[in-house]
């Protein structure tokens, strides 16, 4: 009887550590999505040898993210890298986290009320009421237990700097299966693409999930400076209101009437908070009937379900987000476990004038990892359309949309 067992444990050791390639497709996609798509792939045999780990260039797309798909009636447009976002994530927020399937839900990793799509008010075929609940992850902090950084996000091969970033509001694990350390993939730097139609009504609630207090504010975006109820709108803290501290939240109303590429952040303590991570790209696109907008883009890039406008008069679109890092500034939080000694740490012993770029990412990683999923592939005589937007030592600002 032991035996028998050992037998049977050996074997699904062999199924979950090896590349069972003999296995029928659905089988292995089942396996990917319960314990993740490298859950059980091996290094190859002379790496294995010397017990160092290795990567894989271009890692094998298991659950065909990088196919063209349509799926809850979502139009997909295939992906040309070799790492791709989360089709379903793609289809939960074109239609509305409110408006799919559960299957769809699940795979996605949303929760039902991430992006809620509401009432067409102007009879065009489209929603017009959105409501966006984003959180706050921290990536690659420090831990009590660990001497490695949990919740891992890597910007390149060993490179882990500590980051936080706006997040779409999730359920389930940070990491992406239960023996990894890995941030799964929804999480991750840059904070998303919001993308918004003009004139719709946009309610974005941040729910603070933090443990330091934050705020949301839009650059080049009109919106009133209080909202219905006399409360600050603005996102500014002492000035037009007091910070969503931890554990809070805070809904901001929206009603975007001129179309380009504006710039959402962070307003406590600027100078550090959006240096960690705490940005992102804020797109409002041209009215256009029956116009179902992707309103999130997770890690930027390639915009797979681009809006009418865009399709009007460009082949593809893509995201581009760059970021430049400070180590003294990011490692703080991988130094110390308590608030209170990070607080001090950035906000009194960090001196920004002395700061110095050590890494630079687009979309979220640096030199090779740009080559996974940052590449703009195009072919001879397209029109590709780029959002482009540029954060450097503490300045913000909304940038230029460049038409090539």
């Amino acid at each position: 009887m032991q035996v028998r067992w050992l037998l049977l444990i050996a074997l699904l050791g062999a199924l979950l550590f090896t590349p069972p390639t003999w296995l029928p497709e659905p089988v292995r996609l089942r396996l990917a999505q319960w314990f993740g798509a490298g859950a059980y792939q091996t290094l190859p045999a002379s790496v294995r040898s010397t017990g160092l780990d290795a990567e894989i260039p271009c890692p094998e797309d298991l659950l065909g993210w990088r196919d063209a798909h349509n799926i809850e009636g979502v139009d997909i447009r295939a992906a040309r890298t070799c790492v791709a976002d989360n089709p379903y994530v793609i289809a939960a927020v074109v239609r509305g986290t409110n408006n799919v399937s559960k299957a769809t839900l699940i795979a996605s990793g949303l929760t039902p009320d991430a992006v809620e799509k509401g009432r067409d008010l102007d009879g065009d075929g489209d929603p017009d009421e959105i409501h966006i609940r984003l959180e706050v992850v921290e990536l690659n902090g420090g831990s009590a237990e660990l001497a490695n950084p949990v919740t891992q996000f890597s910007i390149a091969p060993g490179i882990q700097p500590g980051l936080w970033v706006f997040a779409p509001k999730t359920f389930g694990m940070a990491t992406e299966n239960f023996e990894s350390p890995r941030a799964r993939s929804i999480l991750r730097l840059p904070s998303p693409v919001i993308r918004v139609e003009q004139g719709d009504r946009i309610l974005i609630t941040l729910e603070n999930s933090h443990y330091m207090p934050h705020t949301l504010h839009f650059h080049g975006v009109d919106h009133p400076y209080l909202d219905a109820d006399g409360e600050g709108n603005d996102g500014v803290p002492i000035t037009s209101e007091i910070p969503v501290m931890p554990g809070t939240a805070r809904t901001y109303n929206l009603t975007p009437r001129q179309s380009g590429t504006m710039f959402y952040h962070c307003h406590v303590q600027p100078h550090v908070h959006i240096m960690m991570g705490l940005q992102g790209l804020f797109v409002v696109e041209e009215n256009r009937p029956d116009n179902w907008l992707q309103t999130l883009n997770i890690g930027a890039g390639q915009v797979r379900v681009p809006s009418r406008a865009v399709r009007e008069s460009f082949d593809r679109e893509y995201d581009l987000h760059y970021l430049d890092i400070d180590k003294e500034l990011n490692e703080i939080v991988q130094r110390y476990n308590d608030p209170r000694l990070i607080i001090e740490q950035m906000h009194r012993r960090y001196d920004v004038t002395e700061a110095r770029s050590d890494y630079f990412t687009l979309n979220g990683t640096s030199f090779p990892y740009t080559f996974r999923e940052s590449l703009v592939i195009v072919k001879p005589d397209e029109r590709i359309k780029l959002e482009d937007d540029n954060v450097r030592a503490g300045l913000d600002y909304a940038a230029n949309v460049l038409g090539l």
